[in-house]
C-alpha cells in the first residue's frame, strides 16, 4: 500500500504542477501589454495631409496609401508621396518613397526607392535618388548618409551623403562624387 500511496501523490503533485504555473499568466499578460504598445491610435487608408506653416501658407502636402498614428507621436507612412512648398512659394519638388516615418517636430524620415523630382520640367536638377532620406520641414533641408544619384539636363552624378537646402534650391554631395558633364554646341 505504500507504494501504491506514493504513486497517487506523485501523479497528483505532477499533475498539480503540470496544470498549475503561476508564470503561464505572468507571461502571458507581459506579452499582451507588448503587443498594445505597438498597436497604432488609429489607421487610415489613401488619406491626404496638408501641413501650414505659421503664417497659414501651405508648407507640404503628404498623400500616402496607409498612414499609422502611435499616441508616442509618431506618423507611419506606406507610399508616402510629399510635395514641398517653400515660404510663401510655389512647390518645387516631388518626394517618393516606399514607407516613411513623421515625428511630430517636424522630421520626416523615408526609406526605400526614395526619389525626389523637380515639378518644374525646366529645372536644371531633375531628379534624386536614393534608398534613405530625413527631411527637416520646418528648415526645409534634406539630409542623408546613404548612395545618391542625381540626374539633371546636362549631368549624371553620384556620391555618399546629401545636404540640401529646398529654399535656396542647393544640393550638396558630400564624397565618393563621380559626374558626368554633357556640353551642348550651338
Amino acid at each position: 500500500m505504500t507504494r501504491v500511496t506514493l504513486l497517487i501523490g506523485l501523479f497528483f503533485i505532477s499533475c498539480v504542477l503540470l496544470f498549475w504555473n503561476p508564470f503561464w499568466s505572468i507571461t502571458e499578460t507581459k506579452e499582451n501589454l507588448n503587443e498594445n504598445l505597438y498597436l497604432p491610435d488609429f489607421t487610415t487608408k489613401n488619406m491626404t495631409l496638408k501641413r501650414f506653416d505659421e503664417d497659414g501658407y501651405l508648407s507640404s502636402l503628404v498623400k500616402a496609401d496607409k498612414m499609422e498614428y502611435y499616441n508616442n507621436n509618431v506618423t507611419t507612412f506606406t507610399k508616402p508621396s510629399y510635395i514641398i512648398y517653400p515660404k510663401k512659394g510655389t512647390p518645387r519638388w516631388k518626394i517618393d518613397a516606399d514607407s516613411g516615418v513623421f515625428d511630430q517636430e517636424n522630421k520626416v524620415t523615408l526609406k526605400n526607392n526614395v526619389i525626389i523630382s523637380a515639378i518644374d520640367p525646366n529645372e536644371a536638377l531633375q531628379n534624386i535618388s536614393t534608398s534613405y532620406l530625413e527631411i527637416d520641414l520646418a528648415l526645409m533641408k534634406i539630409t542623408s548618409d546613404r548612395v545618391i544619384k542625381i540626374e539633371g539636363k546636362q549631368y549624371n552624378a553620384t556620391g555618399v551623403g546629401l545636404k540640401a537646402d529646398l529654399t535656396l534650391r542647393t544640393f550638396e554631395l558630400i564624397k565618393d562624387i563621380q559626374a558626368t558633364y554633357e556640353t551642348i554646341k550651338p
